[in-house]
């Protein structure tokens, strides 16, 4: 005897949404070959019936199980199908995001690259606008002083110029202190001292090498207070002190005309402009006329 037991299952793939049919065909007892059983055959065939009915139990247990077991494992195979594309989209999105943002970073680097060399060209400029800045600042003080030094002299040479022109008689200057006055006419040596003696003056006494380059500058022959007319040889200024130092005569003067009458006596003293200023003393005819100094103390 034979038992043929055929159990078919149903399986579901919810992904594709397929249902799959599975059949199970088992063949549980051949009679022809348990023939060696010699025992009733009423208790045979109860446990041969017993056995097919756990066997067929066990059969449908597995299989149920299977099939539950199968029905899980799609269901988690559908969430990890789901989770997977989930996070596919996610890092698209997250690549697409750091695509974006390393765009955006190159730019802001760019800027920053380019905002720190205009910077740097800034502090460039600054620091030159700095220095000339100083510059000028130094080149204003010292225009500054020398324009409040130039004022100051100003307000002294306008006070000495009103001193003066209070003081001053027409036609005269000041030198160090005495006045001066040059003539514009020609005269002999006593007519100029004459002259002179009327202004309240005399024929200038020259004291020293200032005094003496003073009237050598003033680029006129000119008489002196000088004179050995009352005695030869011994000469004296117009204020009776005798000539001692300094003395400025132009070699080999005096020489009282070198013995030449048509130069005649030479008794009075000039200041020539065709000398050296220190070396411009000549003795010469107190009858020539020739232009004079007068000289009054301030």
């Amino acid at each position: 005897m034979e038992l043929l037991l055929q159990v078919r299952f149903h399986t579901h793939t919810h992904t594709h949404t397929h249902t799959h049919t599975h059949t199970l065909t088992l063949i549980i007892c051949n009679s022809v070959h348990v023939q060696w059983w010699k025992r009733p055959s009423g208790v045979a065939a109860v446990c041969l019936g017993l056995l097919c009915v756990l066997l067929l139990a066990g059969i449908i247990g597995l299989s149920v199980y299977y099939g539950v077991i199968d029905n899980h494992n799609s269901t988690q195979r559908d969430q990890l199908q789901t989770s997977y594309n989930t996070l596919t989209k996610e890092r698209d999105q997250l690549q697409d995001s750091n695509s974006l943002l390393t765009k955006e970073r190159d730019q802001l680097q760019t800027s920053y690259n380019t905002l720190t060399k205009e910077r740097d060209q800034l502090q460039t400029s600054y620091n030159t606008l700095t220095k000339e800045r100083e510059q000028l600042q130094t080149s204003y003080n010292t225009l500054t002083k020398e324009r409040d030094q130039l004022h100051s002299d100003r307000l002294f040479l306008s006070g000495r110029l009103t001193n003066l022109k209070q003081t001053c008689p027409e036609g005269w200057q000041k030198f160090e202190s005495s006045w001066y006055f040059l003539s514009t006419e020609t005269k002999t040596w006593n007519e100029s001292r004459k002259d002179c003696l009327e202004r309240g003056a005399d024929l200038v006494i020259i004291n020293s090498d200032k005094e003496q380059e003073f009237l050598f500058n003033l680029n006129k022959g000119v008489w002196i207070g000088l004179t050995d007319s009352v005695t030869e040889g011994n000469l004296i200024w117009v204020d009776g002190t005798p000539l001692t130092t300094p003395r400025y005569w132009h070699k080999p003067q005096p020489d009282n005309g070198a013995g030449r009458l048509d130069y005649g006596e030479e008794d009075c003293v000039e200041i020539r402009t065709d000398q050296r200023p220190l070396e411009a003393w000549n003795d010469l005819s107190c009858d020539r006329k020739i232009y004079w100094v007068c000289e009054k103390a301030v």
